[in-house]
């Protein structure tokens, strides 16, 4: 018969290793706002497209470093939690320790807490004017009046909000693994 706790730390390890591998690439990638004409702002770049004149954004076509310290440092430090409680449940899968079993369990939660963070904010951020006219440094009627379009929430941001499914879907696998393994009586606990 199949061990059903172990299974279930198997498919936590994955899918917390997907959710992961999505939360990399949105970190790294500068498209958590677009506006549709190649201008992008991410979290530790903005790029500005060919579409966008210098003489009204002030910058060249290209991408510039520009730290968005809140939304950036939450979901850094929610990558790294999520990076160990994946090391973690690894190793509980070969090393047979429940200490780090709970461990794994709370490296997740907080890391989903600090990715749901990241995210929060960011939506908040991004209705800032400056942000939602981006590249553009106007007013609404200016703006409108260059024909421009607003920002929208692009695929950086879509894949954290995923990742952030994801890291729930296998802390559920990892709470359903650590009640299976402290239900199992003091007699049965050796066999897992």
């Amino acid at each position: 018969m199949p061990n059903i706790g172990k299974i279930a730390n198997i498919v936590a390890a994955s899918v917390g290793g997907f959710a992961l591998l999505l939360l990399i690439i949105s970190v790294g990638t500068t498209t958590w706002l677009d506006d549709g004409n190649g201008d992008t702002v991410g979290l530790f770049r903005k790029c500005f497209g060919s579409n966008a004149p210098a003489a009204v954004t002030g910058y060249d076509p290209g991408c510039y470093s520009e730290n968005r310290v809140t939304q950036g440092g939450l979901s850094v430090f929610g990558l790294l939690l999520l990076a160990f409680g994946v090391i973690t449940i690894i190793l509980y899968i070969f090393l047979q320790r429940e200490t780090l079993l709970v461990a794994s369990l709370i490296l997740f939660y907080f890391s989903s807490m600090f990715v749901m963070s990241a995210y929060a904010t960011w939506g908040v951020y991004s209705r800032d004017p400056y942000s939602y006219f981006f590249p553009y440094n106007i007013t609404l009627t200016q703006y409108t009046s260059l024909g421009g379009s607003y920002t929208s929430l692009g695929a950086s941001y879509n894949l954290c909000v995923a990742a952030h499914y994801f890291l729930w879907t296998a802390l559920t696998a990892l709470a359903f693994a650590v009640g299976y393994t402290y239900g199992q009586g003091p007699d049965t606990q050796g066999g897992h």
